[in-house]
């Protein structure tokens, strides 16, 4: 059980004249399908500067993906945190606790740039040090680099993926954690 589970932080950014008010928690298997439609939408409406239609297509999941997707919200290797809204999921984050890797971190469009994916990010890293990471890494998009720079991530080096015979290319990144 992790020092989240039970817990909710809720919090304010002000980032340009919108507020993100949103509460931190650990998914539940029922915040699947919507983890799933952030996932989608992030991709499909944010990523399009930095990837072809093409590789977007292919990196998009479908919706076939959404019982895998639930049982990741069931298992120990992964912790993963949902930023809400109320009710509604706005972003989400995983952190890959075995490999010390932040594993996703995707924010609805309509909610990006308002502070949700810092705040996501900001809980994994305290998640990671507790768990006694002392580094952490990041396979990112190429549109989300200068997201992670700003939060003091290193490039170590690019990695390819190929999807349905599709190559995407990502970024790796780490960071130096502090206890």
């Amino acid at each position: 059980m992790s020092w989240q589970d039970g817990h909710t932080q809720k919090g304010r950014e002000k980032t340009g004249s919108r507020m993100a008010n949103v509460a931190i928690r650990t998914a539940r298997p029922g915040d699947a399908e919507t983890i799933l439609e952030v996932k989608q939408a992030a991709i499909t409406e944010l990523s399009a500067s930095a990837y072809t239609r093409e590789q977007v297509t292919a990196w998009t999941p479908s919706d076939s993906a959404l019982a895998e997707y639930r049982t990741a919200t069931e298992t120990a290797t992964f912790q993963i945190l949902v930023a809400c809204d109320t009710d509604q999921v706005v972003g989400y984050g995983v952190l890959n606790v075995e490999q010390d890797q932040v594993e996703a971190l995707f924010v609805r469009p309509s909610w990006a740039r308002l502070g949700v994916g810092t705040r996501l990010l900001r809980q994994l890293e305290a998640s990671a040090t507790l768990g006694g990471c002392r580094e952490l890494t990041v396979v990112s998009s190429r549109n989300a680099v200068g997201f992670y720079e700003s939060h003091e991530y290193v490039r170590l080096d690019t990695q390819s993926r190929v999807i349905g015979d599709v190559e995407l290319e990502f970024v790796v990144l780490s960071k130096q954690l502090t206890r």
